[in-house]
């Protein structure tokens, strides 16, 4: 009985010492940079939101996030590369609505969104906007679905990858209208916005943020927004459903992710900051000001929405015959 007593003691302080090493270990993170990926191409808006943000989390957790930007496969280049990473809180990543449809799209990839990334926090959502090329005749979504119509499969549009959100949201369109387009593949929403601009492809439907700062520069020209409502930034732009695609909707969210088993207290300490950083003014109006609407959440929020989008676009994927890859 003494035996048993002195080894329960044992066990006890061993335990007990491990829990309050564990605990320095989580209150001094992060004693070093941070890597932050950008699973997409320098100038999208993943890159905008991945800069802004990890500008004001690093401010709030006291060390500098360093974005790494690595776009291809759709995102899967750089969310393999989180997957992978040590679960230490070292290795983060932004990412958007892709993480969702990849789970369907791209069956090869070398992750389980839900078994190998531990949700942090929702950053936001964005409504996207059609763009054309300033030469393009429609000067409406009722003109651009009819010439759509006259020329079935004639029209090119870009998106930042297949199964990334600029591509969905116009197979969504596509699919609403009863048009078809020529879909152009890009590593990044930068490039297909900049071809847009040259003439190589027509129009893409892209995140707000992306194109915002082209469009009061007058280098494209929006016909429509994909939320539900008018945006505050676009305002005297009408919604693709009230100029010529009644029922169309559609808007990306972004969040933070951290490798599986990254431990709870890093995950809640990052979690707080991102909150913090969310909430204050100055970076909600940095968003705000590109057409994002900044709402952070609990990891368990987030990980509810990834689970309920997951299941969602599997439908829509597999009802428009979107090629998987």
């Amino acid at each position: 009985m003494k035996r048993q007593t002195i080894c329960s003691g044992l066990l006890a302080a061993v335990c007990m010492l491990g829990a309050q090493t564990w605990a320095a270990e989580t209150d001094s993170y992060p004693d070093r940079p941070v890597r932050f990926i950008v699973p997409y191409s320098v100038g999208g808006t993943s890159d905008l939101v991945g800069r802004l943000v990890g500008a004001k989390l690093g401010e709030e957790l006291g060390q500098q996030l360093v974005v790494d930007n690595r776009g291809g496969g759709g995102s899967t280049i750089g969310t393999t590369l989180l997957a992978e990473s040590s679960p230490d809180g070292y290795t983060l990543i932004v990412n958007n609505i892709g993480l969702a449809v990849n789970e369907t799209l791209r069956p090869e990839r070398a992750y389980v969104a839900l078994r190998d990334l531990a949700p942090i926090s929702l950053v936001g959502f964005t409504p996207s906007v059609l763009v054309v090329n300033n030469n393009f005749p429609a000067k409406s979504v009722a003109e651009f679905v009819a010439m759509a119509k006259a020329q079935p499969g004639k029209i090119a549009f870009g998106s930042a990858g297949a199964g990334s959100s600029t591509h969905l949201s116009m197979a969504y369109l596509l699919k609403i209208a009863n048009i078809k387009l020529l879909h152009v593949p890009y590593k990044g929403g930068g490039p297909a916005v900049r071809d847009t601009i040259a003439g190589h492809v027509k129009c893409v439907m892209s995140p707000i943020p992306t194109v915002f700062g082209h469009l009061k520069a007058g280098r494209l020209r929006g016909i429509g927004v994909s939320g539900s409502k008018r945006s505050p930034v676009l305002p005297n732009m009408p919604t693709v459903a009230e100029s010529g695609v009644p029922g169309y909707e559609f808007s990306t969210w972004y969040g933070v992710l951290a490798p599986a088993k990254t431990p709870k207290a890093i995950i809640t300490k990052i979690n707080q900051a991102m909150n913090k950083g969310l909430k204050a003014a100055d970076l909600r109006d940095k968003l705000g000001s590109q057409g994002m609407d900044a709402e952070p959440s609990t990891p368990e929020a987030f990980g509810k929405l990834i689970r309920d989008e997951i299941a969602k676009w599997r439908e829509v994927i597999e009802s428009s015959g979107i090629n998987k890859t």
